[in-house]
């Protein structure tokens, strides 16, 4: 049994974020309280969002406080203002935190205290406001997901709150947007879409809907990430990256991500390492230590990376064999070390030790002890 859930419409095409206050106007929006952070709102994509909202006659309430990895407090500040100004609709313009700020506020809209409270599946929510998401990178997801991402600061923990409040009403991708992310932030969020679509395909919730979206986003992102890493301007290149990240995001609201994202997490919330980057150095650990228990799967994702004959490699070899690809991928889009995080290799031992209390290692499709995840933490650190 599996449930296939794909609930948030999106409308996909360039230039579609000028639609954004013909779709707001539809919804009955009056007053929308409009989340980003303050180096999107410096690109000059947010303004021309606004515009188009204000040409709708719609008031606008901003809030550009976002932060990567979004703590408690700064939630809690954002939706205060937003229940103060009785808005009635969110929108969340940029990458994975200011989405997930978007929709915990959403949460808070009507619903009291903190977002703490709200942590956790199955927690009793009023229904919000309508919410919209414009993603302006090709990584997260989060515009077709139901979870919001929260960094608990002092348990040194990501937690998540989930529930239709953090289900887009629209999600709105544009490809022009991403045309002004800087070669690290495409390859970084790029690395998080690919493991998105890795984890859903060897998660233990995988289905046969979430396995077609994943094998098509690790195809479309293998071939187009370098292009878009060296290309920016290349809008065939981030046209079919944007939409790798929002079916991968579709792949894992379905499948679930595990053991990748669970490292990641983990040293995110103790390291500040970015979430791609995170996901990306350990993508290729997670490939290899799964490939003793689903060699069928791995084989496909080497045949989605156009690994030559990898029907003749043998299983044994298979796992080496296209994490090793997925490492060279790595280099090819310069994505940094952990070493440059000022983690020492002393620290290992204590992020494998949290790793398995994260949310996502209950879909890790073996059975994993934190000496399997200093493994893979300690060929990664040395690459």
């Amino acid at each position: 049994m599996f449930r296939i859930d794909l609930s948030v419409p999106v409308l996909f095409g360039e230039e579609v974020s000028q639609e954004t206050g013909k779709k707001l106007k539809e919804h009955g929006i009056t007053k929308i309280f409009c989340v980003y952070d303050k180096g999107i709102k410096a690109s000059g994509i947010v303004d021309k969002i606004l515009s188009n909202i204000e040409s709708e006659d719609i008031k606008i309430v901003e809030f550009d406080g976002v932060l990567p990895d979004p703590p408690i407090s700064l939630v809690d500040k954002a939706g205060e203002i937003a229940r103060n100004e009785n808005v009635d609709g969110v929108v969340g313009i940029g990458g994975g935190s200011s989405m997930d700020t978007a929709k915990a506020v959403n949460v808070l809209l009507e619903n009291s205290g903190s977002i703490s409270n709200y942590f956790g599946r199955d927690i009793p929510q009023n229904p919000g406001k309508p919410l919209f998401l414009i993603p302006t990178t090709a990584g997260t997801g989060s515009e077709v997901t139901s979870v919001a991402v929260i960094s608990d600061e002092k348990a040194e923990r990501k937690k998540g709150v989930s529930g239709k409040n953090c289900i887009a009403t629209l999600a709105i991708v544009d490809p022009t947007l991403t045309l002004e992310l800087p070669p690290q932030l495409t390859a970084s969020t790029g690395m998080d879409a690919f493991s998105h679509a890795i984890e859903a395909l060897t998660s233990k919730m995988n289905n046969p809907m979430s396995d077609i979206l994943a094998l098509e986003a690790i195809s479309l992102i293998a071939e187009f990430l370098p292009i878009a890493f060296r290309d920016g301007s290349n809008t065939v290149a981030r046209m079919k990256m944007i939409f790798a990240s929002t079916i991968a995001g579709m792949a894992f609201k379905n499948a679930v991500t595990h053991l990748g994202h669970a490292i990641a997490h983990t040293l995110g919330a103790k390291f500040h390492v970015p979430h791609g980057i995170g996901c990306g150095l350990a993508v290729p650990g997670v490939i290899e230590f799964v490939s003793d228990v689903m060699p069928d799967r791995v084989r496909l994702i080497g045949k989605a990376i156009h690994i030559d004959s990898v029907d003749k490699i043998s299983n044994e070899e298979l796992g080496s064999i296209v994490s090793d690809a997925v490492r060279k991928l790595n280099k090819e889009i310069k994505l940094p070390s952990l070493k440059t995080f000022d983690i020492q290799a002393g620290d290992l031992k204590n992020i494998a030790e949290d790793t398995p209390g994260d949310v996502c290692a209950g879909n890790i499709p073996k059975k994993t002890t934190p000496e399997d995840i200093l493994k893979i933490l300690e060929k990664e650190y040395c690459q």
